[in-house]
């Protein structure tokens, strides 16, 4: 297996400019806040309304696939804070 098929930076950098290139423009003015898998070995996109559907789509067309998952129009597919109790270490959401 090539090792940057395993590396998460290297799936998101790959993810980010397949996006760019091919999907941004539409999905955009289509799709905002929606989520998109984009599978890094066919450089195919999966939308859906959730995470979890975007992935659901994707798996199931490419079980095999490598995917990076983005929120439409957003800079993160989550939002991540930072508390300073030591009850909460980060909270997604």
């Amino acid at each position: 297996m090539d090792p940057t098929q395993t590396n998460p930076k290297h799936i998101a950098e790959m993810g980010e400019k397949i996006y760019a290139d091919r999907y941004k423009t539409e999905f955009e003015k289509l799709y905002r806040g929606q989520f998109v898998a984009i599978d890094v070995s066919t450089a195919k996109a999966y939308r859906g309304a959730t995470p979890q559907a975007a992935f659901a789509a994707a798996r199931q067309a490419s079980p095999n696939g490598l995917f990076h998952l983005i929120r439409i129009g957003q800079p993160g597919a989550f939002r991540v804070s930072y508390s300073s109790s030591p009850a909460v270490d980060w909270v997604f959401r």
